[in-house]
């Protein structure tokens, strides 16, 4: 987690949740959603304005902004003005604003991004306005493509070297960070669920299994969205002929794993 500015910084506190697409995210996200006290606004990107506002969001689910106020900030808005406006009508309210990224356009791209820059551009957009305390949740490469790749929407979109590729470029920025593994979450959701608030700041509360399934302001996968009263970890999917020798060939694929301290299945 990052957050070691100056306590003198006059910039007020924003924080960010990292992950890629299929990673647990959506779920992750509800959980900590549910925190007393918190807005969470999913899967917001600079590149990804015009598919998920993050205006529109702070109005449909929390009443921060108005309609004329989004209409006055034009049909492209600046992306840190929005968040700017967000974030100060949160203040006043005593709201603590969580932005999950939508790291998805940074590392992997299609179909929305055909050359992914290979940098968390939200970050970089927001740093000269807030002190970012940071945190990432990660998957293990394995079961992220295993499930990536059958979204209808990712068919024949993406290859596994590309995949691979900004899976490594992703762990090198994430692990600096701190982050959480899915796996490790769904074994003991109570546990790393306080460390990720901690990380971000937040207030944590015990009653958040009563509420987490049911929460619906949120993105993401349609399974997860949906929820369920249990956190499992979904089981990993038959690995065809010859797909572990295409993860051990690749070059990026060990210093991944290292990196977020996985290991190869056998």
């Amino acid at each position: 987690m990052t957050g070691n500015e100056p306590a003198s910084d006059a910039r007020p506190v924003l924080r960010l949740v990292h992950h890629l697409a299929r990673t647990g995210g959506t779920t992750i996200s509800k959980c900590l959603a549910v925190m007393p006290g918190v807005a969470l606004l999913s899967e917001i990107h600079p590149l990804g304005i015009e598919k998920i506002s993050a205006l529109r969001q702070a109005r449909d689910w929390f009443n921060l902004v108005g309609e004329d106020e989004i209409d006055r900030l034009g049909a492209h808005p600046d992306f840190a003005a929005s968040i700017r406006l967000i974030a100060a009508r949160a203040s006043t309210r005593g709201l603590s604003l969580v932005i999950r990224d939508w790291n998805h356009l940074d590392f992997t791209g299609p179909p929305l991004v055909e050359t992914p820059g290979f940098r968390m551009a939200t970050a970089d957009a927001l740093s000269a306005h807030f002190r970012l305390r940071r945190i990432a949740t990660v998957r293990h490469p394995i079961d992220q493509w295993q499930s990536l790749r059958r979204v209808p929407l990712m068919r024949g979109k993406i290859d596994l070297d590309r995949f691979l590729v900004g899976y490594r470029r992703f762990a090198e920025l994430a692990a600096p960070l701190g982050m959480v593994r899915f796996e490790d979450f769904c074994a003991e959701p109570e546990a790393w669920l306080q460390r990720l608030c901690a990380a971000l700041d937040l207030r944590y509360d015990a009653g958040w299994r009563e509420r987490w399934a049911s929460y619906d302001r949120i993105t993401g996968d349609d399974a997860a969205r949906r929820g369920g009263a249990a956190l499992s970890l979904p089981r990993r999917r038959p690995l065809e002929p010859g797909l572990a020798d295409a993860f051990l060939r690749h070059p990026d694929y060990r210093p991944a794993l290292a990196l977020l301290g996985y290991r190869h299945p056998i």
